[in-house]
């Protein structure tokens, strides 16, 4: 009896020995599952929670076109050569001058010679003419003598004084006399002829010799002429002799100023006639200009690559902006960045444009996260620019948005 309790003692160890075993191999197995699950949890969870994020903000905001373009005078004084005399000077490109100023000085030596020529062509004619009518006052007054003689003598014929012979001789000496008279007068009109003709060269070489000088019409910015061909363009320079007309150079109003630029028919419907312009230049990096659109091409063209200077498949409309503000630093060729302000808004919600996507029906989303979660939200955008996106409807201020997709969604 004894020997039976103990056989079903041992039988009932080993059921329950293998009981234990048995569960700790299944809860073994429940805890590796619930690791598997819960690092495949935690990789979802981590691939989203490392996206960034944004707050919706509420401010000014700006909406604005930027473009480059080169700047240019409106308006502006040719000056051009008088002569084809040898250029010795010039005024410093970029040099703002004033009226008045010199801005050429030509070679003049061969016109300095000229005009003591024909200084000395003036005095040789005046005392030409000084002998002419010398002369001619000594026949006149010879002739006056042989007249009165003349119209003595035939009351002397009549007496028997004199013979009628001595008569008709002083008639011929008397018409002789006016002959020589007005031969005298006509060379008295010629030499004064050649006294005017004299001064006429003097003043021809005194206005050559003013054109060796050019002074500035007005104030303005010098900007030299480039010359030669379109293939090896240069400024003009010192030493060289243009021919007459030539343009030299030019002096810009800068009052007047111009930007020349152009747009994507993309941004077309949002540019308009005089609305506001920020203009930067290159050079001055941190001056600001203001200026304004006064015109927008009618047609489209393709634009031009600046790297290959050939055209290309996208479309541009070409805009001209008036610089506003007066300046000294704006000059004519320079490169301006431009910021055209298409609208400005004063207090409205925006988010980065990286946290706009869209949804399978093309509609306008965001990701918004709230309490651990991320949910879709749609959104109405009103207008954008290169970095914010103005937020009508979806949204309040404070919100936090993903700046990508999510993956989990």
């Amino acid at each position: 009896m004894k020997a039976s309790q103990d056989l079903s003692g041992s039988v009932k160890n080993k059921f329950s020995e293998l009981s234990r075993r048995k569960v700790m191999v299944v809860s073994a197995l429940a805890v590796v599952l619930l690791i598997f699950l819960g690092s495949s949890l935690l990789v979802s969870d981590t691939d989203d929670t490392t996206i960034p994020t944004a707050r919706v903000q509420k401010g000014h905001i700006t909406i604005k076109v930027s473009e480059t373009g080169e700047l240019r005078a409106q308006d502006q004084v040719v000056i051009s050569a008088a002569t084809d005399k040898q250029i010795l000077w010039l005024a410093a490109e970029g040099a703002w001058v004033e009226e008045g100023d010199t801005l050429i000085r030509y070679e003049s030596e061969k016109y300095i010679i000229s005009k003591g020529e024909a200084e000395s062509g003036v005095l040789v004619a005046k005392a030409d003419f000084v002998q002419a009518e010398s002369n001619l006052e000594g026949m006149r007054a010879r002739g006056e003598a042989a007249k009165r003689n003349l119209e003595t003598l035939p009351e002397l014929v009549k007496k028997g004084f004199i013979q009628q012979s001595e008569l008709e001789q002083a008639e011929l000496n008397y018409l002789e006399l006016k002959s020589r008279i007005r031969s005298l007068e006509a060379a008295l009109g010629a030499a004064q002829a050649n006294v005017a003709r004299a001064e006429r060269g003097v003043a021809q070489q005194e206005r050559k010799l003013r054109q060796g000088v050019v002074f500035a019409p007005r104030t303005g910015l010098v900007v030299y002429a480039m010359t030669g061909d379109a293939e090896n363009p240069k400024k003009i320079s010192v030493g060289m002799t243009p021919f007459e007309g030539q343009e030299l150079m030019y002096l810009p109003d800068i009052s007047s100023m111009m930007v020349d630029t152009e747009i994507s028919e993309v941004d077309l419907a949002k540019v308009k006639a005089a609305i506001p312009v920020e203009i930067r230049l290159d050079a001055y990096a941190d001056a600001v200009f203001k200026g304004e659109v006064t015109y927008i091409a009618d047609l489209a063209r393709r634009k031009i690559s600046r790297i290959t200077g050939k055209p290309t498949g996208a479309k541009v409309f070409d805009v001209t902006i008036k610089v506003l503000d007066k300046d000294r630093r704006l000059k004519p060729g320079l490169t301006a960045t431009l910021d055209i302000i298409v609208e400005q808004f004063s207090s409205e919600l925006s988010i980065p444009l990286e946290a706009v996507f869209l949804d399978d029906q093309d509609q306008t989303i965001a990701y918004l996260k709230a309490g651990g979660r991320i949910e879709v939200r749609r959104i109405s955008i009103v207008e954008s620019n290169d970095q914010v996106a103005v937020v009508k409807e979806g949204l309040q201020e404070g919100d936090e948005v993903l700046l990508g997709r999510p993956a989990s969604i």
